[in-house]
C-alpha cells in the first residue's frame, strides 16, 4: 500500500515519496512489473490536503509492428485533494466510485493513495504499443516485402493475382 503519513503536519508544504511492489498492488495492470514509485508535494491548508503527484512503473509491452517484446516506463501526473471532514467522510464510506474532492476522517494520520496510483498510471498505459526503434517509421519501412511497391506485376504491367483469387476476375454483373 502507498501511504502518505498526515500525522501532525501544520499548514504548509511537504515532500512526498513512496515505492511498492507491483505485485502487491491488487488489480493492477499485467503491463506493470517491479517497483512503483511515487514523488511529489503534500501541501496542507486548514483540513485540505492537496497533492501534486508523479508516479512512475516499468511495463512489459508487446510491439503492434514488429511483434517484439519490449519495456518501458510509464509515467503519470496528476493531482489529489483531500479534505478532512468526518461527517463527508461517513457517507462516502461505502461508495466506490468516488470523484475529487476525496474525504477522509478528521482523525486519520494517513492517507491511502494506492487505488488512485493505480488507476493514473493504469490510464497512462499507451494504446499504440509501438518499440522505440519503429516509432518514427512507416510500415513499409520496416516490412519493404509487405508494402504497396512490392507487388508483383505480370507481363502486362498489371499487378499479378493470387491464384486463389484469379477465378473472380471472370465475374461480371452485366445482364
Amino acid at each position: 500500500m502507498m501511504i502518505v503519513s498526515i500525522k501532525g503536519l501544520a499548514d504548509g508544504k511537504y515532500p512526498i515519496e513512496a515505492t511498492e511492489e507491483s505485485s502487491a498492488m491488487e488489480y493492477i495492470a499485467p503491463e506493470f512489473f517491479g517497483t512503483v514509485s511515487v514523488t511529489g508535494t503534500l501541501r496542507k491548508h486548514g483540513k485540505r490536503y492537496l497533492m501534486e503527484i508523479t508516479a512512475q512503473a516499468p511495463a512489459k509491452f508487446l510491439c503492434d509492428i514488429s511483434g517484439e517484446e519490449y519495456e518501458e516506463t510509464i509515467q503519470a501526473h496528476f493531482p489529489l485533494e483531500y479534505i478532512a471532514n468526518t461527517m463527508l467522510a461517513n457517507l462516502n464510506a461505502d461508495k466506490t466510485d468516488l470523484e475529487p474532492p476525496f474525504y477522509i476522517r478528521e482523525d486519520d494520520t494517513k492517507i491511502d493513495i494506492t487505488d488512485e496510483v493505480r488507476q493514473e498510471l493504469s490510464i497512462s498505459l499507451p494504446m499504440r504499443r509501438i518499440a522505440p526503434q519503429y516509432r518514427d517509421k512507416d510500415f513499409e519501412q520496416v516490412f519493404p516485402q509487405f508494402g504497396e511497391n512490392a507487388t508483383k506485376t505480370d507481363s502486362n504491367g498489371e499487378p499479378e493475382i493470387d491464384p486463389r483469387w484469379a477465378a473472380l476476375k471472370s465475374i461480371t454483373f452485366d445482364k
